[in-house]
């Protein structure tokens, strides 16, 4: 995949944590039983860091989004199995974040590589 490609997924990346920005402060303002507010909280600050990591993709990101993406696959990815199990339901965004989450990792690795 070239620079260019690679760049368009990174926005792409962008706009999607865009929007689970917007969902955590949603999240704030009007808490579910299902989340606590603080998790809102900090969910909203990771995707921050989040957005300035894949537009401006500093050397440590690639470790943060490693970090990230084992810590969403305990989290979401137990949730959508539980879900499953229990209500035969498939939550979409848990599916969505377990599968994006490693492709951005590996986007990641690639765009260091070809820096060096």
């Amino acid at each position: 995949m070239n620079k260019k490609a690679r760049d368009i997924f990174f926005i792409a990346f962008a706009g999607v944590a865009l929007l689970a920005t917007m969902y955590h402060i949603k999240g704030i303002f009007y808490p579910t039983e299902a989340t606590p507010t603080w998790r809102h909280a900090l969910f909203v600050f990771i995707n921050i860091i989040c957005i300035y990591g894949v537009l401006k993709r500093p050397g440590w990101f690639t470790w943060f989004i490693g970090l990230l993406t084992l810590q969403q696959w305990y989290s979401h990815g137990s949730y959508a199995v539980k879900l499953w199990q229990q209500e035969h339901q498939i939550h979409w965004i848990s599916i969505a974040d377990v599968i994006l989450l490693p492709v951005l990792f590996i986007l990641l690795i690639v765009d260091q590589k070809t820096k060096a």
